[in-house]
């Protein structure tokens, strides 16, 4: 299997807009460096459509540029990513990849993720942010969903704030693999279940006291009455994956549900909101 190398030239605190925007164009791996971005996808999912959109979206940030370069053969992507993947301290949570030496403090919960594609490593902003919104949640003896799970970094991380179990799914072939693999490294495997698929993985009558969904917003726009009605009265939501921009419209389409948004955080251009569902 052959990939398409682009660089990017841009500053720091646009790459993350910029990777959001490519995955939504089936790039999925990474490589971030100072005022650069590396980005790969798959020859054969890249057409000259997506390169025209890239041309245009360049061109909103003045001074941003970007050359694509020869047809590269598939590479130890894991071997890539860990040059740049560094500990982080996100919340009450250490969070590292298991080849990095970062002491843990007696106060932090361990989250060790090894990811197979860049996003899920605490590296995003949204990521983050529910990370951090996590500590707000009372999970003690709950059960989670975590829609597009990923490297299974937020079911994992429920897990080890109390939650008694997780299901995490992920369209993504790779995720199935990759969250598996986490929660044998973190020790939760029998508490944590990763599904291969969409939603049709959550049976009519599974019914979750906590419902995380970091995604995108065309997706969370899709999917928000299926993650409502799979959450219990007076249980509570977190959506994220979503620009300050979007956030009138996905009021809009939660104000068509029994829900009430009790907390909005923000870093930079990316937001979270906390949901409850209504009791009555």
């Amino acid at each position: 299997m052959n990939y398409l190398k682009f660089e990017f030239d841009l500053l720091d605190d646009l790459h993350e807009i910029f990777i959001a925007e490519l995955m939504d164009l089936d790039f999925y791996g990474f490589e971030q460096f100072e005022d650069k971005l590396i980005a790969y996808v798959e020859k054969s999912r890249f057409n000259d459509t997506n390169r025209e959109l890239i041309e245009h979206f360049v061109a909103l940030y003045p001074g941003s540029s970007f050359s694509e370069q020869d047809e590269i053969e598939e590479q130890n992507w894991n071997e890539t990513w860990e040059k740049t993947i560094r500990p982080q301290r996100i919340g009450r949570f250490l969070v590292k990849p298991t080849w990095a030496v970062e002491k843990q403090s007696d106060d932090e919960i361990l989250l060790e993720i090894d990811p197979k594609m860049a996003f899920g490593t605490g590296y995003h902003a949204t990521t983050r942010l529910v990370l951090k919104q996590l500590s707000n949640i009372k999970f003690d003896g709950k059960r989670v969903m975590d829609a597009g799970t990923g490297t299974g970094i937020l079911a994992i991380a429920s897990v080890k704030l109390g939650a008694a179990s997780a299901v995490g799914f992920d369209t993504d072939p790779w995720s199935k693999e990759n969250a598996a693999e986490n929660t044998i490294i973190n020790g939760v495997e029998n508490k944590v279940d990763i599904r291969y698929g969409g939603i049709e993985q959550i049976e009519r009558n599974e019914i979750f006291d906590v419902t995380l969904a970091n995604i995108n917003r065309n997706v969370i726009l899709e999917i928000i009455p299926f993650l409502v009605n799979h959450t219990k009265k007076g249980g509570v939501l977190c959506i994220s994956g979503l620009l300050e921009t979007d956030e009138e419209i996905i009021r809009d389409r939660l104000s068509e549900q029994p829900v009430q948004i009790i907390d909005l955080q923000q870093e930079g251009e990316w937001i979270l909101l906390q949901i409850e569902k209504n009791i009555s």
